[in-house]
């Protein structure tokens, strides 16, 4: 199968609030016609907490048609809101009331097509200790027959090691809970790229790609310390064939006179050359 090159919804668009990440309310639909101008075949959809059409079925429709009119996908949603409203940690109050936001998100990706939905346990939301860990296992139960009924994978991101990650994923045992892979991330944690995407082969359905710095930031792709050369080649070793997601880092709120749209061309020419390298059909 071939690896579709993805944006992350939001990226080719200014930021009104200065956000690395943040639904563009007022000009997602735009989206749609950069990504196909420049050859991503994707955009992965941000759930948060602006007003999502994803939520209303006017807004699926409108999703479906820019989708299709520009052959540009929407394979997966990233649910940042579940950074902020936690699935675990929380009063039983708050949990029932974010619980049932995460089944109608299923419903609606469901509706829309989308068969990822991606939970991003990591910074704000991360699972630090084995409480939280039973918590998620526990909390998230309840939901994975809803996820079946409506043939939506729930993509769990985690700044685990990748072991640990590995015994959560397994304790699960679930055919509708995968893993989402960010080797910035990787990189920021220090964690062996190579290791973790062996470890976590099984597993992996999605993937973010990005550029970090050891123990520290994002910064733009090819300056900081991931490996590009053996994430790629290890992707190729595990038969990875699913989205590869840009989610670079935004030059346009550092300063300099470089437009959204700029900067996510030269990321998709970064990526595609380590694609036609190292995973493309020869």
């Amino acid at each position: 199968m071939k690896n579709k090159i993805g944006i992350m919804c939001g990226r080719l668009s200014i930021s009104p609030n200065k956000r690395i990440q943040e639904f563009p309310v007022n000009s997602w639909q735009n989206e749609f016609e950069y990504a196909r101008n420049i050859g991503f075949e994707s955009i992965e959809w941000i759930f948060d907490l602006h007003e999502n059409p994803l939520m209303h079925d006017i807004g699926i429709k409108e999703i479906i048609e820019y989708s299709r009119n520009f052959s540009v996908m929407v394979n997966s949603v990233c649910a940042d809101y579940f950074m902020e409203k936690k699935l675990f940690g929380v009063s039983k109050f708050t949990l029932e009331e974010n619980i049932d936001t995460l089944l109608n998100l299923i419903r609606r990706c469901n509706k829309c097509g989308i068969r990822i939905l991606e939970l991003p346990f990591v910074d704000t939301s991360s699972l630090r200790n084995v409480s939280d860990r039973k918590q998620i296992l526990k909390n998230l139960e309840p939901v994975l027959k809803i996820a079946s009924e409506n043939d939506v994978i729930l993509a769990l991101e985690t700044d685990l090691p990748p072991v640990q990650f590995q015994e959560l994923l397994t304790k699960f045992n679930h055919p509708k809970i995968m893993a989402n892979y960010d080797v910035g991330n990787s990189t920021a944690n220090c964690f062996d790229v190579a290791e973790e995407l062996v470890t976590l082969k099984d597993w992996i359905i999605n993937i973010h790609v990005k550029d970090r710095l050891r123990n520290g930031g994002t910064v733009p792709l090819g300056i900081g310390n991931t490996n590009f050369e053996t994430f790629f080649s290890t992707l190729n070793k595990i038969n990875y064939s699913g989205d590869l997601i840009v989610q670079g880092a935004r030059e346009d709120l550092t300063g300099n006179e470089i437009s959204p749209v700029q900067t996510c061309r030269k990321y998709f020419e970064f990526v595609k050359q380590y694609v036609h390298k190292y995973l493309e059909m020869k």
